[in-house]
């Protein structure tokens, strides 16, 4: 009743165990946006899979793993960079209590990363003390461009999940 399928950035389906999006095909699927053409547009391929934003693999024995979301890379001059990843890498940081990863317009890449953290106590921790730190940790073109350290905690949605959305709009305006 549900096909499901790992797509690439031209919705074409992957061989099985590549990373790709993964969509979804049924009779159950909605048929688009209510009077809003080029979100319908962007939801579905042309062949009717449902582009669900999450990015995953079919194991050899068929079964879906989802390891990221698609909004959550940046990419970066043609490189992808996963923000959970960059994100685990500053948490292990002593000082920092929580941050976000985002990416923000970059004239030359496209896009970079940029971070927000918060620490403990609100101790100083300066963006070049932690672009040092996260250098020994992760490749050169995954450690965060733009840092700002957040005097209060980090927004968050209903959820308890970080506003990731929110930091990008406020930070990414001193870009």
């Amino acid at each position: 009743m549900v096909e499901v399928g790992i797509l690439d950035d031209d919705g074409k389906q992957l061989p099985q165990g590549e990373r790709g999006e993964i969509g979804i095909r049924t009779i159950a699927n909605f048929g688009g946006y209510w009077a809003n053409d080029d979100a319908t547009n962007a939801a579905f391929t042309t062949d009717g899979f449902f582009l669900t934003g999450d990015i995953g693999y079919l194991d050899e024995d068929g079964y879906l793993f989802i390891v990221d979301r698609k909004k959550d890379i940046i990419i970066r001059g043609g490189e992808n960079i996963s923000c959970p990843e960059v994100e685990a890498a500053a948490y292990e940081h002593d000082l920092i209590v929580e941050l976000s990863v985002f990416g923000v317009a970059d004239d030359r890449f496209g896009e970079v990363p940029a971070i927000v953290y918060h620490t403990k106590d609100n101790q100083s921790l300066s963006g070049d003390n932690l672009r040092s730190f996260l250098a020994s940790k992760l490749a050169p073109f995954k450690v965060p461009v733009h840092y700002w350290q957040a005097d209060e905690p980090l927004p968050r949605l209903g959820t308890q999940k970080i506003d990731r959305i929110t930091l990008r709009r406020e930070y990414g305006k001193h870009v």
